[in-house]
């Protein structure tokens, strides 16, 4: 029988963990605090800050806006953003994504002191994950399909699995989180040749690559753990995954939906990052010490 995976679950666990930390910060005297810093007006980078926001003030976690024109001069924010990275009273840091061309991103990511990296994009948290050293920020939707698995016990030592998709903020990230966990992994992309036969073997399959119906019922085994994290808008306007869901459902002793998956869990991992990020700042360490 299959299990749908449902990230809302996922997402009334960790917030509970959460919340009791933030209560305990509070009690010392510690007010945990986030910036989240947008520049131009796209809809959906204003949609997932309000997400953020709403998801950051219900667990009693202070919040703060940075939003910038889209024509801001490179100079003119690079200069705000340094003094926002260097402002004691926040604790971590939310760039929203895309930013402008005309603002090197590599410049952003190098201001942007590490531990206070919620979403894991520094090379320095990169580096820390490679090597598994623990004081480590991880980039945040990866972080969430771990989650995932772990609340639904899903043991990966020694078993099989398959990531489609490699981009810097998902698939390569995952990889590692993984193989950390003693997976043997495949990565593969939207240029992999026979990507069915990459996939038929797999215990794990999890897709993030941006493509409507590209994980089929041919590429599923029987009992096969499938995780979507793609995000598409299908002939009809309707959000979907990169699973042809009803086609592969049957077959799988797992699966997440799309939506109410992986995404339902994203922004309540940011606030486990601010967390942690409040602890690698603040003493007395609140939360490291039970996780």
């Amino acid at each position: 029988m299959t299990t749908i995976m449902d990230g809302k679950k996922v997402a009334a666990h960790l917030s509970e963990e959460i919340k009791e930390v933030v209560e305990k910060s509070h009690s010392l005297g510690i007010t945990p605090k986030v910036a989240l810093v947008r520049v131009g007006d796209l809809s959906d980078s204003i949609s997932y800050e309000n997400a953020a926001v709403k998801r950051f003030e219900k667990l009693g976690i202070e919040t703060e806006r940075f939003s910038f024109p889209e024509d801001v001069s490179a100079r003119a924010f690079l200069s705000r953003f340094r003094e926002i990275n260097e402002d004691y009273s926040i604790n971590g840091i939310l760039l929203l994504q895309p930013i402008p061309k005309h603002i090197d991103m590599k410049r952003v990511v190098e201001i942007m002191n590490p531990i206070k990296d919620i979403d894991g994009m520094t090379p320095d948290n990169m580096g820390k994950l490679i090597v598994k050293e623990k004081n480590r920020l991880e980039p945040c939707t990866p972080a969430a399909v771990m989650e995932m698995l772990k609340f639904y016990d899903i043991d990966l030592k020694g078993k099989n699995v398959t990531v489609v998709g490699a981009s810097a903020v998902v698939g390569k990230p995952l990889s590692l989180l993984l193989m950390n966990q003693e997976a043997t992994v495949t990565t593969c992309n939207l240029y992999t040749d026979d990507l069915v036969a990459k996939c038929k073997d797999a215990d794990v399959i999890i897709s993030a690559a941006g493509a409507v119906n590209l994980i089929d019922e041919p590429h599923v085994k029987e009992g096969a753990v499938v995780v979507d994290v793609g995000i598409n808008f299908n002939e009809e306007g309707k959000l979907v995954g990169d699973v042809n869901y009803e086609a592969v459902k049957d077959k799988t002793s797992y699966i997440t939906p799309v939506p109410g998956g992986i995404g339902a869990i994203t922004t309540t991992v940011l606030a486990y990052h601010l967390m942690l990020a409040t602890d690698y700042q603040k003493e007395p360490v609140l939360f490291l010490e039970n996780h």
